[in-house]
């Protein structure tokens, strides 16, 4: 391995050893549909100057502002219509899993993942200028590409795309996690090692390519 493929394979680009700062709630959303395909995931990639996760191909979502009163659903909602466009009811949304971002980041969330189905009549685009580019991909796409060094993935996205990979309807994945669907705060603590971490999916993650 060159070494430029060994600083990629360990996420050297990616800040690890700043400043403790406080864990803000937050919220994101696996807006799904189901197509001839099969199931489909809208993802969004990051845009370069971003402080957090520049680069980096994510789901639709962001912190809790004051107007949220707190509810993580109201976040979620609010954060999918601002970046794609798409009102989704807070009662339609299904917890997936909760993660928690290791101390030296830049910032630091205490985040739960929520699936949603793309509303009947309503369309997903980029309309946030925190993405340069958004659209519709198979689970299996997006980590492929990753796999093939055209895409960067955090281990919480990944974990998420690879618990979608069983199910090839919106209804059998929502059906799925409102009754098995692991709430266990998954937190990647600095210093641990690839064997030591542990989340679904976790190993293959650990032998792909870019790790964060």
């Amino acid at each position: 391995m060159s070494g430029d493929d060994a600083a990629r394979a360990e996420g050297a680009d990616h800040p690890r050893d700043l400043p403790d700062v406080p864990i803000r709630p937050a919220a994101t959303v696996l807006l799904l549909r189901t197509t001839a395909a099969g199931l489909e995931v809208f993802v969004q990639t990051r845009a370069s100057g971003m402080e957090f996760a520049p680069d980096v191909t994510v789901f639709p979502g962001g912190g809790v502002e004051p107007e949220d009163g707190d509810d993580l659903r109201i976040t979620a909602a609010r954060e999918t219509h601002e970046e794609c466009g798409v009102r989704v009811d807070p009662d339609d949304l299904v917890p997936l899993s909760r993660w928690v971002t290791p101390p030296g980041r830049p910032r630091r969330y205490d985040t739960m993942f929520y699936l949603a189905p793309l509303p009947a009549g309503q369309e997903a685009e980029c309309v946030t200028t925190e993405a340069v580019a958004a659209g519709w991909q198979r689970p299996q796409a997006v980590i492929d590409a990753w796999l093939a060094g055209r895409n960067k993935l955090m281990a919480p996205t990944y974990s998420q795309l690879f618990q979608l990979l069983p199910f090839e309807t919106v209804e059998d994945v929502l059906g799925w996690a409102a009754e098995a669907a692991d709430l266990t705060p998954v937190a990647i603590v600095d210093g641990m090692t690839r064997e030591e971490r542990r989340f679904p999916g976790w190993a293959e993650y650990a032998a792909g390519a870019t790790i964060y």
